[in-house]
């Protein structure tokens, strides 16, 4: 008989608990709350994403009927709908942005190389509701919704910085919220562009690259060599239109490259003068990689459809989903082990958060397929995703 916690009680173990009672005591967070706290509220809400449960019904059957093995959880009673409801309602989903947070801090500390630049991607993913359920988030006559803005660290393959307004927020009011610092590379689509914020950029010393504009109006200060077929012009320009000539005053660099997969030419706008054109082109594709970000957590987490109709529950919802998927990052920087994306990995660890065999070697995927005290999943309801 082997002494291992459940897949899932290790899984948590990466949220260490007296920082996270410390945090629960800074933020007031278990005031007035004795038979359901912070701790309780996010074992569930972790249970409920990683399972991928319908609603609140399901969360409740599948937890009561597996009660024993949250013992070691601190989580021995009943759980009841109405509680979770009440709890994702009622209590400040700032909490969990804050524990995302402290978690992110401890990633930095530990695996994360520290180098002089980062490269970032920007961008922007929507979640529409219906507005009949989610009045609050109204941003179209028939529809509600809410936008997810995020830094995606494209090096660690993970979110620095997020945060989520009512889906009308436009992207391109958002980039000088990214905490961007002197050095760091950022890219982005058109969708952000900003004259003021490309002139900050510059005199900050933050570089972009991005697309221009199809209707901008600019005049070649200088015209570069090019070295490979893949780059068919590269120029020093300065905006003439009157607007973005007054907000954006500074030289800076248009690049003519092709896209790799249609072989559509893709016009590129950077401050990065002393970069090759090609490193600039390779830049702007690893955009990419914060859309297949999206791609992932959409098509494996529940952040589509929602346990709660309240501004604060779906906030929720969200920071957890996105705690999880920080918990598998630190997991994966741990065991060094890259055999399992996050598909593959939220596919599995939903029907073995019982088992008790060591994470780490189940991560790696060399640890035995059977466990000792297999779980009774009978009444645990699952949705997968496809």
């Amino acid at each position: 008989m082997n002494n291992y916690n459940t897949l899932f009680g290790q899984l948590l173990s990466q949220v260490k608990r007296p920082e996270f009672d410390k945090l629960c005591k800074t933020m007031e967070s278990d005031k007035f709350r004795k038979d359901f706290n912070t701790w309780d509220q996010f074992v569930v809400m972790a249970f409920a994403q990683i399972t991928r449960q319908n609603g609140l019904r399901s969360i409740q059957n599948a937890m009561n009927c597996q009660k024993k093995s949250f013992y070691h959880l601190g989580l021995n009673k009943e759980i009841k709908r109405s509680t979770i409801s009440y709890a994702n309602k009622n209590h400040g989903s700032e909490f969990f942005e804050s524990l995302y947070y402290q978690l992110f801090s401890t990633l930095e500390r530990g695996a994360r190389k520290l180098t002089e630049k980062k490269l970032y991607a920007v961008d922007a993913t929507t979640i529409g509701f219906s507005l009949n359920d989610f009045p609050w988030a109204k941003f179209r006559s028939t529809k509600s919704g809410v936008k997810i803005h995020v830094k995606y660290d494209v090096g660690e393959s993970v979110p620095e910085y997020l945060f989520i307004t009512n889906a009308e927020e436009h992207e391109n009011n958002t980039l000088g919220k990214m905490n961007l610092k002197k050095g760091d590379i950022v890219t982005f689509d058109k969708g952000y562009n900003n004259y003021a914020q490309f002139s900050d950029f510059c005199d900050n010393g933050v570089y972009f690259v991005t697309r221009l504009k199809d209707n901008a109006s600019y005049k070649v200060i200088k015209r570069r060599k090019t070295h490979t077929t893949k780059i068919s012009s590269d120029h020093i320009i300065q905006f003439t239109g009157q607007v973005a000539k007054s907000k954006c005053p500074n030289e800076l660099r248009r690049i003519r490259t092709v896209d790799n997969e249609t072989g559509s030419a893709i016009i590129l706008l950077t401050n990065m003068i002393s970069c090759s054109a090609e490193k600039v082109a390779e830049i702007y594709r690893k955009r990419w990689h914060i859309e297949l970000f999206f791609k992932t957590i959409k098509q494996n987490l529940k952040i589509k459809r929602f346990y709660g109709t309240s501004e604060n529950a779906v906030k929720t919802q969200i920071w957890i989903a996105m705690i999880v998927y920080l918990l598998y990052i630190m997991l994966k920087k741990s065991t060094g082990s890259i055999t399992k994306c996050f598909t593959h990995f939220i596919s599995e660890i939903s029907v073995s958060l019982f088992q008790r065999i060591d994470l780490n070697l189940w991560f790696a995927g060399s640890s035995p397929p059977v466990s000792v005290h297999a779980p009774d999943v009978s009444c645990m309801q699952f949705e997968f995703c496809l």
